[in-house]
């Protein structure tokens, strides 16, 4: 058994569903992490006003940004998940704390991570649309923490739908390097040919398993004006995604 979480008593594919996986991405396709990130900082800033003058909103549009600057770095290899968070916490209060002591950001971080976690809820669409599902095998793949995201599907309640939970900490590669698609599928054993992945952003999901060689479709919960390449597919609801498996010929086959 490799690293990826396993449910042994979820059903697989049959023969007659030409053993096809559906694999899909997690924040903002069936978590909304972006809910959750935009209400933990005003817990956070409420605990630590004195040192924290700025509007909930600049608060907010801060950590955002600092999220995007050093989560991207953690993916690129150049940081730990640890330093990455103390790096957020370090760029936050730089003016009113110069220096601040790794074991000060740990404990800071983390007041802001439990009121991140009590806010992790699913997409309304999500539970229906895996549900419609479940006679096919299921999969995530996910750029992150592999215990974390874990964690988060099991606290939306999810994690049972699936057989198999893939992350970047375990892969070793992050979405959308085609490599992370094509484990995910090494693992699975199936050809990436022969896999559906799912996702909410353009590039790094929809263009980024569409070049690893899988069957791709967008997920465009809010209309961006995206163009995707020629032969990938656009939902605007997971809802929408049982009925295009069952009714686009290009899909048709897999199934």
């Amino acid at each position: 058994m490799d690293n990826s979480v396993m449910r042994s008593d979820m059903p697989r594919i049959c023969a007659n569903h030409a053993a096809a996986a559906i694999i899909f991405d997690l924040d903002g396709t069936l978590v909304d992490d972006e809910h959750a990130v935009e209400i933990a900082p005003e817990t956070f800033r409420s605990q630590y006003r004195e040192w924290l003058p700025m509007s909930s909103q600049d608060l907010k549009r801060q950590w955002m940004a600092l999220l995007d600057l050093h989560f991207g770095r953690y993916l690129a290899g150049e940081i730990s998940m640890q330093e990455q968070r103390r790096a957020r916490l370090r760029d936050v209060f730089e003016t009113a704390i110069p220096v601040l002591p790794d074991k000060h950001a740990d404990e800071m971080f983390a007041v802001y991570e439990r009121s991140y976690r009590q806010a992790w809820i699913p997409f309304s669409d999500a539970v229906p649309a895996l549900a419609a599902l479940t006679p096919f095998r299921l999969a995530v793949l996910t750029n992150g923490n592999l215990a974390l995201q874990v964690e988060k599907l099991q606290n939306a309640g999810l994690l049972e739908y699936f057989t198999d939970v893939f992350a970047s900490s375990e892969i070793g590669f992050a979405k959308p390097h085609p490599e992370a698609f094509q484990e995910a599928c090494r693992r699975l054993g199936i050809e990436p040919g022969r896999c559906i992945y799912i996702g909410d952003n353009l590039k790094t999901d929809a263009e980024g398993s569409f070049a690893a060689g899988l069957v791709s479709v967008w997920l465009n919960r809010v209309p961006s004006g995206g163009v995707p390449s020629e032969g990938i597919p656009i939902i605007h609801s997971l809802a929408e995604l049982p009925e295009l498996l069952r009714a686009n010929g290009r899909l048709d086959g897999l199934l």
